[in-house]
């Protein structure tokens, strides 16, 4: 996975980015979770999108770029004021990371970076569902995950 073109790399910094935010937003919604179920599936989701990120910014700098750092903080679009509304700004990071590995699914003919982008699209399908059904959103399985 050492050669990128330039649009490969733009999406994957991308989906580094949508992973920072992930990450930030697991540690916010942490801070509202009530119950330990939540708190051990948000733990369980912050080691996924740092795994995910990790490996994405492995690939940038063995093709000689560098990876999007983090920010300092992330405008979540909603107050976030209790376990439902911090799970509802979680369900929009696992969305942004959904459409974030498509786009580097759909970038790349390399087998090593699209097994690597559909386990993270996967994992944020399956993460994103999984709060749905904890707020009993409705529907709770998206059709097509990662597409606008």
């Amino acid at each position: 996975m050492s050669e990128l073109s330039e649009a490969t790399g733009q999406t994957l910094r991308r989906a580094v980015g949508a992973e920072h935010a992930a990450v930030w937003v697991c540690g916010l919604a942490r801070a509202f979770a009530g119950q330990s179920r939540v708190r051990d599936l948000i733990d369980e989701a912050t080691g996924a999108h740092r795994t995910a990120r990790d490996t994405a910014e492995a690939v940038l700098r063995q093709a000689g770029r560098k990876p999007p750092v983090a920010q300092p903080a992330y405008d979540v679009g909603q107050p976030v004021d209790d376990q439902d509304s911090a799970i509802e700004v979680l369900i929009r990071a696992e969305t942004d990371c959904e459409t974030g590995w498509r786009a580097v699914l759909e970038a790349t003919e390399d087998p090593n970076l699209r097994r690597t982008a559909l386990h993270a699209l996967t994992g944020a399908a399956t993460r994103a569902t999984r709060w749905r059904l904890t707020i009993g959103a409705e529907p709770a399985v998206e059709n097509f995950p990662g597409r606008p």
